[in-house]
């Protein structure tokens, strides 16, 4: 369960996200899906840098940061901070 005070579902998010979610298993073969499962069952557990947000929080926004970088923070009132930062070295090279 999300531990952040300030999480607001929005729930037009979370619809879209759950569709999306949908689609992309129907699309999938039965042995692609078994795949899929036998594959996350043996990822190594890594911390999840999100893992005091919310699912489809009104709050958490994505923006882009320096060439390369994605910037996940949160933008409630009086919560304002940086949660995670991704890279993708190909957009600068």
């Amino acid at each position: 369960m999300c531990e952040c005070k300030f999480y607001e579902v929005d729930l037009v998010e979370k619809t879209e996200a759950e569709a999306m979610e949908a689609a992309y298993w129907a699309s999938m073969s039965e042995a692609e899906r078994e795949a899929m499962e036998a594959w996350a069952a043996e990822a190594p557990d890594e911390p999840d840098p999100f893992a005091k947000c919310g699912e489809c929080c009104k709050h958490m926004k994505r923006d882009r940061g320096f060439p390369g970088e994605t910037v996940y923070h949160c933008a409630a009132p009086g919560n304002e901070h940086v949660i995670h930062t991704d890279f993708n070295l190909s957009e600068i090279i």
